[in-house]
């Protein structure tokens, strides 16, 4: 579970009103963390890793990016994580699959499933950690967007601002990039197309967010 799409969308999409700290829940081998600190040159960035083996990698990309003295690994699960200090944005590529079949791969079914971290627990842990005027930052399934935003309501954290991610023009949204504040504003709505004309034929707005990161756009 490394570099992948949605990874690549919200490490360019998510964006707060200040960036001095930011926390990466869930950063598997390190990207979105590594995104920010590329992003946000004054920003602190603290990443939180349940599994042993991306957490091992993670560190070694941070200690290898030129980033490295504002970067920092956590071992640990988000509910066990601490801070004396909040948050600005907290940013979440979640695991999102529900009371499905699990592969066997014991590192793939952690990244993938909600068993070790439910969207309630996911949430709790983002308005413990955040600032009262800071943003949380997520990319789930459009279908759970809904349940998401409601779940997230419950505990005082309001959806401001959503971006539907389309595969194409002509298809459904699949993702939604969603930004919670603890304060409430007319919803702000949004829509991504990542491909036009063919297969892995980039669109000019996903270049646009995205075209900072990529070697060979």
């Amino acid at each position: 579970m490394k570099v992948g799409t949605d990874g690549v969308l919200l490490g360019s999409w998510a964006s707060a009103t200040e960036c001095h700290r930011i926390l990466d829940i869930g950063t598997g081998t390190g990207l979105i963390a590594l995104m920010s600190a590329q992003r946000f040159l004054g920003a602190t960035v603290e990443a939180v890793e349940i599994d042993s083996t991306a957490a091992s990698e993670a560190k070694e990309n941070f200690e290898k990016s030129p980033w490295s003295d504002r970067l920092t690994l956590h071992h640990c699960r988000i509910q066990d994580f601490s801070s004396e200090e909040y948050f600005d944005l907290i940013i979440s590529n979640p695991p999102f699959f529900e009371n499905s079949k699990h592969s066997g791969d014991s590192a793939k079914d952690l990244a993938r499933h909600t068993d070790q971290l439910a969207f309630t627990e996911l949430i709790f842990a983002a308005n413990n950690l955040m600032k009262e005027k800071g943003t949380f930052s997520v990319i789930i399934p459009a279908k759970q967007s809904e349940k998401f935003a409601r779940l997230s309501q419950a505990q005082g954290l309001f959806c401001n601002k959503i971006c539907w991610v389309k595969p194409t023009e002509s298809k459904e949204p699949i993702r939604a990039m969603m930004n919670f504040n603890k304060f409430k504003t007319n919803r702000e709505e949004e829509e991504l197309v990542i491909e036009e004309n063919g297969r892995h034929n980039y669109s000019s707005d996903y270049i646009r967010l995205t075209g900072d990161f990529y070697l060979n756009f």
